[in-house]
């Protein structure tokens, strides 16, 4: 009897010691852990000492331009200036000198110079982009609709408008002048024969001007034009335009079995045979001279490509020397189209203009990046954009204005 009531004793016993103990435990171990957390911010002066022993940790400083907040989708549209500059000067710039030797994008693959090229310097704004068109884009969700583009909603986002983006974001990235031109139709032709005359009156205000038609895109937008015109061995005593030939199959020849150049690409020089090759073209559908038969060129048909059937089939064979064709793999085409053509420095996607185009636009501009950009677009219209009669009458430089500044909408 003794024994038994001595044990359930020490039992109690030890059963009140152990919670003791664990309950200290416990405490020392909050105590342990919330000497780790950053204290309050108390009502001490700075430099007054707290019941820790340690010196009043300062209040954080207000939001501004320097000192921005985490970011977040309200922050993007806040800051939307400082997040282009960003992408501008360091997420998407020239990775490449004009003359340096390898073209390796993030360390892959190697696109090599040819010896001695000849652009050494960036040409700014001597080099220019051009996009013309007769058609409108006012719609939502088009490039001058009356909603900014977003992937809030991809499905109402224009493909091609996306092109025609892509195109002055190149133009703003390497420093190019970059026009947009408002054309009207033709009373017996195609408006897309306006090409020539078009071109032929900007290039005389620039050292090279880019065509470049509005499903096509800059597929890597790291890389100057400067090298592409070495890489191509593209000079101006030499040559007076290329274009990349088109993917290898019967529609895409010519009467004579060749291949046609794709006139969605063109690179043009301001010499005096560029001249006289957009004379020949601009006149191809012309009844009479200097070529009769072109004229079943001037609208589009199945197997008669309207501009670049009347360039393939009569003008590029007068101006051999001076036509230089690009790969096709390198300046015309996209992998999805297994056409043999890649794409690899300017995607044209003839068949995907409404869907692949945004894949390849969307990873260069992803995110808030469309919203922000096509605002910024938006903005600038009056430092590009040119209506016909305007531009034949003024010249291009004359008939548009400096863009605006890119001034922050945050803190001071």
């Amino acid at each position: 009897m003794m024994f038994g009531g001595s044990a359930r004793s020490t039992r109690g016993t030890a059963l009140i010691v152990g919670a003791v103990i664990f309950l200290l435990v416990f405490i020392g171990l909050i105590f342990n852990h919330l000497d780790s957390w950053e204290l309050p911010v108390t009502t001490n002066t700075p430099g007054d000492k707290t019941s820790h022993g340690l010196p009043d940790t300062p209040p954080a400083p207000p939001p501004s331009s320097k000192n921005p907040p985490p970011f977040s989708e309200s922050t993007a549209s806040q800051y939307a200036a400082e997040l282009r500059s960003f992408y501008l000067k360091h997420l998407r710039k020239p990775s490449v000198k004009p003359d340096e030797p390898k073209y390796k994008p993030w360390g892959a693959f190697d696109w090599t110079l040819p010896a001695d090229p000849r652009w050494k310097q960036r040409m700014g704004e001597n080099l220019c982009i051009i996009d013309l068109d007769n058609r409108p884009f006012k719609e939502s969700g088009e490039i001058f609709g009356p909603d900014t583009m977003s992937w809030d909603d991809p499905p109402k986002v224009h493909g091609i408008s996306l092109g025609i983006l892509n195109h002055w974001l190149y133009a703003k990235i390497h420093g190019y002048k970059y026009y947009y031109i408002n054309i009207g139709e033709y009373p017996d032709r195609r408006a897309s024969w306006k090409k020539p005359p078009i071109m032929g009156k900007i290039l005389k205000e620039h050292d090279v001007c880019i065509y470049i038609d509005s499903d096509a895109i800059f597929h890597r937008l790291d890389l100057p034009m400067e090298w592409l015109l070495n890489y191509w061995q593209l000079y101006p005593d030499g040559n007076s335009l290329a274009l990349a030939v088109d993917p290898d199959t019967d529609f895409n020849k010519d009467r004579f079995n060749k291949l046609y150049v794709n006139t969605g690409f063109i690179i043009a020089q301001n010499n005096p045979t560029t001249y006289k090759i957009f004379d020949a073209w601009q006149k191809c559908p012309d009844d009479g001279e200097p070529y009769p038969e072109c004229t079943e060129f001037r609208l589009n048909e199945p197997g008669k490509p309207t501009d670049q059937g009347g360039f393939g089939t009569f003008v590029r064979y007068n101006f051999t020397e001076h036509i230089r064709e690009l790969p096709c793999t390198e300046a015309n085409g996209f992998p999805e189209s297994d056409s043999g053509c890649k794409g690899q420095f300017i995607r044209h996607l003839w068949t995907g203009k409404q869907d692949q185009i945004k894949i390849d636009v969307g990873e260069q501009l992803p995110g808030p990046y469309l919203q922000m950009f096509h605002e910024r677009f938006t903005a600038e219209r009056s430092s590009y954009y040119i209506n016909e009669p305007d531009l034949m009458a003024k010249g291009p430089k004359a008939s548009v204005k400096k863009p605006p500044k890119d001034v922050a909408k945050g803190g001071s």
